[in-house]
């Protein structure tokens, strides 16, 4: 039987059972690097910007001779020089003088601020006219503004994104320490089930749902999927296939055979490795969480690795693997932030939901009038085409009756 476990429950279990894997570290180019994991602080190098540079098309001036300049009585300073972009300038500012400048260009010396194009005059009497005052900085960026030399720039444990990218590239780094990519392992078992090209018109076969939507799942939760094939409702190849995908892999995902029937073996799969492996593994931590769908979910501990039981029916194995393992792969990995994107929206009418255990719904997004709605998607949990309906989910808590038409909810987009 079932020992069920509320999902506050499941998540302290995981918070409490589950580490980042850091002990393997390799070298990439900062163009592969997008979601990985930075294995090393990144220091910097030099100030970024090297120079006192300008933000605008302007003027470069010592503010001082602008103070008090406006539309009736602009500031008449004498234009020394032009400031080219890419080039050091070669001479100072004197008081009453100043250079043109464009955006991007180095300040020459005694320079603080500049001054923008569209407040100038100029008459080609060798004078500029200004008509607006600066302070010192205005439309200036100075050296070390961005970032000092040797300062941390990028914490270890961050989730490189482009503007991570960005910021490497403008320290002249072009290879990063990342950890390794998670990697993890799916099965899928069941006698009925059979590979995607295969013939399924005799009616007594499906095809392998799972292994492809969970795959592509594994891939956008930014680790390594691998595939282990189709098992049969057989303990020994179970446990096989099992023990194998252990010893390569830091997540074993079952797809099927989580349940209490006579020949769903996850549980007794998990159960002997951890007595095989002899390192004190719990073996299994959850056999059974309140919420629909899902019920019938495994999460067990084998030697620091996590192995899953994922119900069959692709609805419930999905949803599960959304708000259960998804998160596990987040923590295994060592993501130190993530934010899911929720929105909010308005249910579309009336859904019912009393089954003394949490529920996660799937709805789909529609806008009417400008008013964005959520319309739950209905379907039986082995109708995978339910979720290509849906953009996301709802999180029913336990003991809630359900939802009411027009009330404003929070959706977790997919």
């Amino acid at each position: 039987m079932f020992d069920v476990k509320t999902m506050d429950e499941v998540k302290n279990i995981i918070q409490l059972n589950f580490t980042a894997i850091e002990n393997q570290v390799e070298t990439v180019d900062i163009e592969s690097a997008l979601g990985r994991i930075l294995a090393t602080a990144i220091y910097s190098s030099d100030d970024i910007p090297g120079f006192n540079r300008s933000t605008v098309d302007g003027f470069a001036v010592i503010s001082s001779d602008t103070f008090g300049a406006n539309d009736s009585i602009p500031a008449q300073l004498e234009l020394a020089f032009e400031i080219k972009m890419g080039e050091k300038p070669t001479y100072s500012l004197k008081k009453g003088q100043t250079a043109s400048i464009p955006t991007g260009g180095e300040l020459p010396q005694n320079a603080d601020s500049v001054v923008m194009l569209e407040y100038s005059e100029n008459y080609n009497d060798g004078f500029i006219y200004l008509s607006k005052s600066s302070a010192p900085g205005n439309n200036v960026v100075f050296r070390g503004d961005d970032c000092k030399k040797n300062e941390v720039v990028i914490e270890k444990g961050t989730v490189i994104r482009p503007q991570e990218i960005g910021a490497i590239a403008a320290l002249g780094v072009s290879q990063i320490k990342v950890y390794r990519k998670l990697r993890v392992a799916i099965i899928s078992t069941g006698d009925e089930i059979v590979d995607i090209n295969e013939n399924v018109d005799n009616g007594s076969k499906i095809r392998d749902i799972n292994s492809y939507t969970l795959f592509a799942g594994v891939l956008e939760a930014g680790a390594f999927p691998a595939r282990y094939g189709i098992i049969k409702d057989e303990y020994e190849n179970l446990f096989a296939a099992t023990k194998k995908a252990y010893e390569e892999c830091d997540i074993v995902i079952i797809s099927g055979g989580s349940s209490v029937g006579a020949r769903d073996y996850t549980y007794r799969v998990i159960e002997n490795l951890s007595e095989s492996v002899k390192n004190d593994s719990p073996g299994v931590l959850v056999h059974g969480i309140a919420v629909k769908p899902g019920k019938p979910t495994i999460i067990g501990k084998v030697g620091g690795k996590a192995i899953i039981g994922l119900p069959g029916h692709p609805v419930s194995a999905y949803m599960v693997f959304k708000t259960v393992i998804v998160p596990l792969i987040r923590r295994m990995k060592g993501d130190k932030i993530y934010y899911d994107i929720i929105i909010d929206a308005y249910m579309k009418f009336n859904y019912p939901s009393n089954h003394g255990r949490e529920e996660y719904l799937p709805v789909a997004i529609v806008t009417e009038n400008g008013i964005v709605y959520a319309e739950p998607v209905f379907g039986k949990s082995g109708l995978i085409t339910n979720l290509v309906s849906a953009q996301g989910f709802i999180h029913i808590k336990r003991g809630q009756e359900g939802l009411l038409k027009n009330e404003l909810v929070k959706v977790t987009m997919f």
